[in-house]
């Protein structure tokens, strides 16, 4: 009998922080219109409603999503080549493959049912095509809804404009019945309210709140701007002060649209009303990315006219002003603004004549963020996850090095700064075609070229491009020597024993080892320097030596906090271990490792000593374990899109066999498919002996399995959901259903609807 799991559902929608007003029609319109289409793309201009839009229809399908409805915020990119990564964050994958990027995501899509809302395209119309098309082609499950001022223009996608909101169909007329019914008048109302308690439509004022939402021709964001401005002006004002700003001669000459000169003519007006600290302050936020917090705002925004102090009361007013937004969900709290705000921040910011001395302020800011996160210490587990919260500023700040001249140095310096980081959680693919593009850029046999060659060659053998990976390091290990630099030799060497471990070289690595670990001493290079020299010997059966190493460099991680290299370590001395048949010992330093790298969110570092625990299981002869071991290891891997790398392939092939033999095919992959099965998180607690695998459906080695989409139809059917119905909420047509239908009630060996039912509970 099959087993009826619950699960919550997929997704990473935010959650509304004010309410959905009007719409009704549209939101029914894109709901259907997602039934029959797998691109659909929301049009309007600036400040229409086209995310909130969006985000509520997407919300709505959720529950007939199985693997969820997903956000992918594009505003905060500038490079179409980080699209790809974009998505990546939004599903919560760090991107770390050694494959091209946009491969690995169709691989991981390929059988998911999913939405995904790519949000404001029209920066990136031909980059977001291009993704939307090779994923709608690999992954038949997938559809696409997309919010741009223009069109994608490909073939497939079927467009919906998004109007204003509707105004009273009778525009003379000022009596509050017939105007409330309008979308324009229920949300200004309705905002109104917010900051006016007790403010309502009445015969008093419905004559200019009608007038006001006529002026703003129903667009969501002049309306939302607009009522916010009635905690300290009545209607009348609030009308007198709009007229005056859309009657200005310079308000017509902004913006192609009409529609687009009132959003300018509202942000006009809302900016004029605001004082000189707190407009200077809205032009100085706007280069931020993706959101930020109240002390980075105080970092970058600060200066003598505006100490630091005061930057918190503006941020306040400028959330009563409607300008930020503030999540509160979030603790500390951070402030963002939509997409139309933050460009008419950047462009009174470029006629204040402050953009660049703001961006090198903004980049000052990451490379602090970046310095603190290149340390081998305790702090890592905070300092990664500050990077990661703010990748899009890092990435902004990335992009800026790029493109001013004279800043490749800069850049240098930050993404190196952050190679654990990306390491662990990539995007490894993005980040070495950044440091790569920075190559040129660099004087010649300088440190700072020496450190980008290192860089590249260690984001080249991490991607198993170790040809690559070798020539960078060698030309670094060139200009070390023309610099008479020891520290850039110990960087060199680095690069160049990972590339040797990835090929399997053995020629030179003693002598690299031994230069490393001389110039490093006891520091973070140093500990690392162990760790390659453990490496090696190991592939020397020096075991007794690996493990004396090995057991002094865990002393110094642990000692100064060094989480990821102990992690590290801690694998190969449980190898060690395993190799000596001190299996208990082995598990225990194994178990150890991945509370490190899961402390790192380190995906790739846990999967790594999860395939090593799977090997001293089967040696322990826990043939059952060790199978969802090496379940729970592809799992990882598969999460985050990487292979198994060659040096550990041997061993990896001798423990599947072995269990295999020892289990049966049935049992074998029974067990294996209990850890493919597992979350990330889940893997870890399994992998800690903190929890057990939820168990397969006892039928499954001896009745036919049903596919992944005859489960779930199958599970609708229970529900009492006629055929129709199914395929309205799965997207797919009747005649699918049909077929699915009969397919099952073959397989099973049943002749009815209600014995399946009873099968699925």
């Amino acid at each position: 009998m099959a087993v009826r799991t619950a699960r919550s559902r997929a997704g990473n929608l935010p959650s509304e922080l004010t309410s959905f007003v009007g719409r009704r029609h549209e939101l029914a319109e894109i709901k259907r219109l997602l039934t029959t289409t797998r691109l659909l793309t929301l049009t309007g201009s600036g400040g229409a409603g086209k995310t909130r839009l969006a985000l509520r229809a997407a919300a709505d399908l959720t529950r007939s999503l199985a693997d969820g409805a997903w956000l992918v915020a594009l505003a905060p990119i500038d490079d179409p080549l980080l699209i790809t990564q974009a998505v990546f964050s939004a599903l919560g994958l760090p991107d770390v493959s050694s494959r091209w990027s946009l491969s690995a995501l169709s691989d991981y899509l390929r059988e998911k049912r999913v939405l995904l809302v790519l949000d404001n395209c029209e920066h990136l119309l031909d980059g977001a095509a291009g993704l939307a098309g090779t994923l709608l082609r690999s992954c038949p499950e997938l559809r696409i809804l997309a919010t741009s001022r223009q069109a994608l223009g490909m073939p497939g996608e079927v467009r919906h404009h998004v109007p204003p909101l509707s105004l009273p169909e009778v525009i003379g007329s000022s009596s509050p019945g017939q105007i409330a019914g309008s979308d324009a008048v229920a949300l200004f109302v309705e905002r109104a309210a917010a900051v006016q308690p007790g403010f309502s439509l009445d015969e008093s004022n419905a004559a200019s709140v009608l007038q006001v939402c006529a002026r703003l021709e129903g667009m969501p964001l002049a309306l939302e701007l607009a009522a916010v401005r009635l905690e300290g002006l009545s209607v009348d004002q609030l009308l007198a002060g709009l007229d005056r700003e859309l009657l200005a001669p310079g308000a017509v000459l902004r913006g192609a649209e009409a529609r687009q000169r009132t959003m300018e003519a509202t942000l006009d007006w809302s900016h004029s009303l605001l004082s000189v600290q707190q407009r200077r302050t809205w032009a100085r936020l706007s280069v931020f990315a993706g959101g930020f917090g109240a002390e980075a705002a105080e970092a970058v925004c600060s200066d003598l006219e505006q100490p630091p102090g005061d930057v918190p009361g503006v941020l306040a007013a400028l959330v009563e002003s409607s300008i930020l937004r503030r999540d509160h969900g979030i603790e500390p709290p951070r402030y963002s603004m939509l997409e139309t705000v933050r460009q008419y921040g950047r462009r009174r910011l470029r006629e204040l004549g402050e953009e660049l001395d703001l961006q090198t302020r903004h980049r000052d800011w990451v490379a602090g963020l970046a310095q603190a996160t290149s340390t081998f210490d305790d702090t890592n587990p905070q300092t990664f996850d500050a990077i990661h919260r703010e990748r899009d500023n890092l990435w902004s700040a990335l992009e800026h090095c790029n493109r001013q001249p004279g800043e490749a140095a800069a850049g240098v310096d930050i993404a190196a700064s952050l190679t654990n980081y990306w390491m662990a959680r990539g995007p490894l693919r993005d980040i070495r075609r950044y440091i790569e593009s920075l190559l040129p850029l660099t004087e010649p046999d300088s440190q700072v070229r020496a450190r980008a060659l290192v860089t590249a060659a260690l984001f080249a053998s991490a991607l198993d491009d170790a040809a690559t990976g070798e020539a960078h390091g060698l030309e670094a290990m060139r200009i070390a020597g023309v610099l008479h630099s020891a520290n850039v030799a110990c960087w060199a060497a680095g690069a160049l024993l990972l590339t040797a471990f990835v090929q399997g070289k053995r020629e030179g690595v003693s002598e690299l080892c031994r230069s490393m670990l001389e110039t490093g001493g006891e520091t973070g290079m140093g500990v690392v320097a162990r760790h390659y020299t453990c490496q090696h010997w190991l592939d020397e059966d020096r075991i007794d030596e690996v493990i004396e190493m090995g057991e002094a460099g865990v002393a110094i991680c642990k000692k100064v906090g060094d989480l990821y290299t102990r992690g590290m370590i801690l694998n190969t001395l449980g190898e060690a271990r395993r190799r000596r048949g001190e299996l208990p010992l082995a598990e225990a330093l194994i178990r150890d490792g991945v509370v490190c790298k899961h402390a790192l969110d380190d995906r790739r570092g846990v999967a790594t000593l999860t395939e090593t625990l799977a090997w001293v299981a089967s040696d322990e002869r826990d043939d059952a374990r060790a199978a969802t071991l090496l379940g729970c290891a592809q799992s990882l891997r598969d999460s985050i899109a990487i292979p198994l790398l060659a040096p550990y392939l041997p061993p990896h092939r001798a423990c599947e066999d072995g269990v295999r033999e020892r289990l049966g095919e049935a049992q074998y992959r029974r067990a294996q498919r209990q850890g493919l099965a597992m979350s990330a998180g889940e893997a870890v607690d399994y992998v800690l002996g903190q929890a057990e695998p939820k168990l397969a459906p006892a039928s499954a080695t001896t009745a036919p399995v049903l596919s992944r989409r005859e489960l779930e139809i199958a599970r609708l059917v229970a529900e009492g959901l006629t055929n129709r119905e199914i395929a309205v909420r799965l997207f797919i047509s009747n005649r699918t259903v049909e077929t699915h239908v009969t397919n099952m009630l073959n397989k099973l060996g049943i002749n009815s609807r209600t014995q399946l039912a009873r099968w699925v509970e």
